[in-house]
């Protein structure tokens, strides 16, 4: 009798705990590509409106070599504090979580992954500015003490989680899942479905018990403006968009007025700042960049032969191969991009100095002294004096050495005196 009552009790006590709930509704967010401030303010909002809706749940279908550690943890802090039972599902098949990506997996209320994927490599990068040993090894630790608080809350295994970080190491599905890291594998969305269905998430206000037979799939995709911003957030576009930028701003000055050039360049600029301020940039590598740009503006102003010309282009191209040092490869400039802004950025400015020491030895074309090597002919004998037709206009001619031509010759100017020709016959 004791026993069944202690039973009976049990029951009691377990069954207000768990919350079976009904959701209409299966929200599929898709992240692919790097993790940044861009794609956290989306999976921030999002995770928002479906929780004010609180009618279905939340897959994060993942595919990402990393990210920036910041946005990561804007994430992971929504993610654990949202009310919407959250679902991680590393997909499609082949799929990553890397880096940022471990930290939002292990977040999530139950992390799945497609067979063929995997997740780890967690270890902090060097993203943009040299740091001391002391200083690196502060923020593994920081970094190490955050995925195991993680992992604990979610009742991952945390040593695993730890060596993610300290070790960089990197796990298949099927070992995610032996080792404690994975909930659960399955190929595709439906076969997901199907293994949430009367899964049980627990939380700290009372296990959920999920029910999604009638739950339909809704996808939440980022709007035009959100995935424009995103796109340009590419280190690669980021950098086009700098270097149009620039050389619109170059045109603008080398021929005032024009207002297109100075326009479209001054959008440039302003879309590369915003992308750049979602990269981790080198600071001494854009201060060398906008040193190239006041050299060539000066160089437009002063004519030094191309010396300033030069120094912009080098500055230039050593400012574009420090912007973005980083150990994080998807966070580089590709160097097909890079080597082709240098060549063009140099050719550009090696042609602006050889033009420009043309014209220092080049023949006067305006003025008296631009009609002398000129040709024309004779509108009348030139005995020795006549007038002939050069350049468009008559003047008054005198024959080389007195010489005489006869009207309609072909001669050439070889000075001008007193605003008088010395001509010859051709």
């Amino acid at each position: 009798m004791k026993s069944l009552l202690t039973v009976i009790l049990a029951l009691c006590l377990f069954i207000p705990s768990l919350n079976a709930r009904t959701f209409e509704k299966i929200y599929v967010i898709d992240v692919e590509g790097v993790i940044n401030s861009v794609l956290a303010s989306f999976l921030i909002d999002t995770i928002d409106t479906v929780d004010k809706k609180g009618d279905g749940i939340i897959i994060i279908k993942i595919d990402t070599p990393g990210g920036l550690l910041e946005a990561t943890r804007d994430i992971v802090l929504k993610i654990m504090n949202t009310s919407s039972p959250l679902i991680g599902y590393v997909s499609p098949e082949g799929a990553r979580a890397a880096s940022a990506g471990a930290f939002i997996m292990l977040a999530c209320d139950v992390l799945a992954m497609s067979p063929t994927s995997h997740i780890g490599a967690a270890h902090p990068v060097n993203l943009g500015q040299k740091i001391d040993r002391e200083m690196e090894k502060k923020i593994v630790n920081d970094t190490v003490a955050f995925i195991i608080g993680i992992a604990r809350k979610r009742g991952k295994n945390p040593d695993l989680a730890r060596l993610m970080v300290t070790k960089s190491v990197s796990i298949t599905a099927w070992e995610a899942r032996q080792k404690n890291i994975a909930d659960l594998l399955a190929v595709d969305l439906k076969e997901l479905k199907k293994q949430l269905e009367n899964y049980k998430i627990k939380r700290d206000t009372g296990d959920i018990l999920l029910q999604l037979q009638k739950a339909q799939f809704e996808e939440r995709q980022m709007n035009i403006l959100e995935k424009f911003l995103f796109s340009i957030s590419h280190p690669n576009i980021a950098y086009i968009l700098l270097l149009l930028g620039i050389y619109g701003i170059m045109a603008e000055f080398s021929s005032p007025g024009i207002g297109f050039p100075g326009v479209v360049g001054s959008i440039c600029l302003i879309l590369a700042f915003f992308a750049l301020n979602t990269l981790p940039i080198n600071l001494a590598g854009l201060i060398l960049i906008f040193l190239s740009i006041v050299l060539f503006i000066l160089e437009l102003k002063i004519a030094s032969g191309g010396i300033l010309g030069i120094g912009a282009a080098v500055s230039f191209v050593l400012g574009s191969v420090m912007l973005l040092r980083t150990s994080a490869k998807f966070l580089q400039i590709s160097p097909v991009v890079l080597i082709s802004a240098a060549v063009f950025t140099i050719g550009f400015f090696l042609l602006l100095a050889y033009f420009g020491v043309k014209v220092q030895f080049a023949k006067v074309q305006t003025g008296q002294e631009g009609i002398i090597g000129e040709t024309g002919y004779a509108r009348s004998d030139l005995d020795p004096r006549g007038e002939v037709f050069v350049a468009g206009e008559r003047w008054q001619a005198i024959g080389l050495n007195n010489q005489k031509i006869k009207k309609g010759s072909r001669i050439k100017v070889i000075d001008i005196k007193h605003l008088q020709l010395i001509v010859k016959q051709e």
